[in-house]
């Protein structure tokens, strides 16, 4: 029997689940946002349904009040998996930060997983990051590689060129965003400081808070599936939103966790970033707009800066130029 729960009428959210048929004590929490998904969102679910891993798990789909039928396929999934899928919804559409909030809170494995409802795993990736996990003590978040594909499944290549890695707070600064979101898996103890976010942002920021915890590692295998372009997308639809977010993660580090270095190598790979968003698209006006912000915010001042954005373009130039001499039809999203 389904049930409906009231307790969070308050902040316009109420979840739909059965809390006779779920797992008392779930090991690990799917936590997943849903707007617009329809198309995608039964393989998100599967993809999850089919991780084989020994400890119960829960998946908690936060749904926000889709315009198509995202809501009626998640129903369906509840129905089907009382003893694992939970829904929260509103009466009104809250945005990607309280729709994060409300199924983050209401979490209750020991470690939280990630994915985004047009996105999918691979099988076997849970497993190899709760081990991994377990494993290492001083790991704040594992990550894994991740396949591209297109609206329609079609295959175009990986998200990141970067491997097995390790990285601390200073390294993920420095060069700027690369790891995917949808592959995060991270203890439930950073809880609490994903929740002190409580102003719109991007997966960025919160992979700079993790880092703050402790080391952040990805593993090489590609075991996540990112969809590109698709309907609901911030990166592919919002871009200029995108970019000041990211310019908000870079200044929400504290200052007194990084060197100076630090903060004017993550301010000069933005810089970067704007450049060949700004050559591709033929805007100028970009590097009219970012650039005096980035050099009123670097301690280094203007010519050193500018040194450090231009050493950071060529290397990525460099990089472009032999990945496309080796890729063999297959392409690299995000080189580091």
């Amino acid at each position: 029997m389904t049930l409906v729960s009231n307790s969070d009428r308050s902040r316009n959210s109420y979840e739909i689940s059965d809390p006779l048929a779920l797992s008392k004590q779930p090991v690990v929490s799917v936590l997943m946002l849903a707007y617009n998904h329809a198309p995608y969102l039964a393989q998100a679910i599967d993809s999850v349904l089919a991780q084989q891993i020994d400890v119960p798990i829960e998946l908690l789909i936060g749904e926000d009040c889709s315009t198509d039928n995202t809501r009626e396929i998640a129903l369906r999934y509840q129905a089907e998996y009382p003893d694992v899928i939970r829904i929260f919804t509103a009466d009104t559409n809250v945005g990607p930060t309280q729709n994060h909030h409300r199924i983050l809170r209401a979490a209750r494995g020991a470690f939280h997983a990630y994915l985004d409802g047009d996105d999918y795993w691979l099988p076997g990736k849970l497993l190899r990051q709760i081990n991994f996990l377990r494993e290492h003590a001083g790991c704040a978040a594992v990550f894994t590689n991740a396949l591209t594909v297109d609206r329609d499944d079609h295959r175009l290549g990986v998200f990141n060129d970067v491997g097995n890695r390790q990285f601390d707070l200073s390294a993920l600064l420095r060069r700027g965003n690369f790891l995917n979101n949808s592959s995060m898996v991270y203890r439930a103890t950073s809880r609490p400081a994903l929740l002190g976010i409580d102003t719109p942002s991007i997966d960025y920021r919160g992979h700079l808070m993790l880092a703050q915890t402790g080391f952040v590692a990805q593993l090489s295998e590609p075991l996540a599936t990112y969809r590109i372009g698709s309907a609901s997308s911030m990166v592919t639809h919002g871009n200029n939103r995108v970019r000041q977010l990211y310019w908000e993660a870079i200044m929400s580090v504290p200052r007194e966790l990084i060197t100076n270095d630090d903060l004017a190598r993550g301010i000069a790979d933005f810089m970067r970033r704007v450049f060949f968003r700004a050559l591709r698209t033929r805007q100028t006006a970009l590097l009219k707009e970012w650039m005096p912000r980035a050099f009123a915010a670097s301690p280094y001042g203007r010519t050193r800066t500018s040194a450090l954005a231009l050493g950071a373009i060529i290397r990525m130039a460099y990089k472009e130029l032999i990945g496309r001499i080796h890729r063999n039809g297959s392409s690299v999203l995000y080189r580091r």
